[in-house]
């Protein structure tokens, strides 16, 4: 299926359903900006008042500025990360036939799922650091040696570290495709822990990582203004999950196959 026969396929799935799923989007998004702009507040205040100057802004040599990012970058986790599986989880229900339509406030009274959802997130968060460090590294390494006026072998190793940081930045952008699916793999196996659904989403997205991209070359410019948000988020979302849902669909019917066959053998 197309990406564009998906999003037909969803639009008639989501008619007359636009203004619930948009309710359900929200609120994870809301979370998010609520939690930056404190940040940029509290940050402001300590540029006002002269605590820090703006460089340190950047340079991240006040203490305090370390420790708060760190604590609000934890809260808001817990924060958003049951209200993001909250929500793949009742889109889930609302693309697929069959599927428990579980209310969203119920699911976040769920310790068992209020967990799972902040260790899938957080284990997330870290893979995609993780594969980001060597670009990092890379880079650095690449523009120290340039920056040095590096001739003979020291370009040819600037070079080759140019190289692999884009290597690695690949890398990075795959991690950050494969766990777009944690959310609903934590939905559809509520048996599964947190991290076990981070390190299945990298095996069960893989050959699939079109279906995110597709989706956002769609919606990018929609979803840019202000006015396109209410009309295409729960639009896109709703694709997303459908497409997802269709890749589950898929595994399950590839096992059981295998499965007949052992037992014909």
């Amino acid at each position: 299926m197309s990406i564009w026969q998906l999003i037909g396929y969803t639009r008639r799935r989501i008619r007359g359903r636009r203004a619930e799923l948009l309710l359900v989007c929200l609120p994870p998004i809301a979370a998010g900006l609520l939690f930056r702009l404190g940040e940029a507040a509290f940050f402001s205040m300590l540029l006002y008042f002269g605590a820090m100057r703006p460089a340190e802004l950047f340079s991240g040599s006040f203490a305090g500025q370390l420790v708060l990012a760190a604590m609000l970058t934890l809260l808001r986790w817990g924060v958003t990360a049951p209200l993001k599986c909250a929500a793949a989880a009742k889109l889930r229900s609302a693309v697929t036939d069959g599927a428990e339509d579980v209310p969203v406030s119920e699911l976040l009274l769920r310790g068992s799922f209020v967990r799972r959802s902040i260790t899938a997130y957080a284990a997330g968060r870290l893979l995609c650091f993780a594969a980001l460090v060597p670009t990092a590294l890379l880079g650095a390494y690449t523009y120290t040696l340039i920056a040095d006026g590096g001739v003979g072998s020291e370009l040819f190793a600037a070079w080759n570290a140019a190289a692999l940081a884009v290597l690695s930045a690949f890398l990075w952008l795959a991690a950050r495709l494969c766990v777009t699916a944690v959310p609903f793999l934590l939905a559809e196996y509520p048996e599964h822990g947190g991290i076990s659904c981070v390190l299945m989403s990298l095996s069960f997205m893989r050959g699939r990582k079109r279906l995110p991209l597709g989706l956002a070359a769609v919606y990018f410019l929609p979803l840019a203004t202000a006015v396109g948000i209410p009309i295409f988020l729960p639009e896109a979302a709703a694709a997303f999950a459908t497409g997802i849902s269709i890749f589950i669909k898929e595994d399950e019917y590839a096992h059981s196959a295998v499965r007949r066959v052992r037992r014909a053998g």
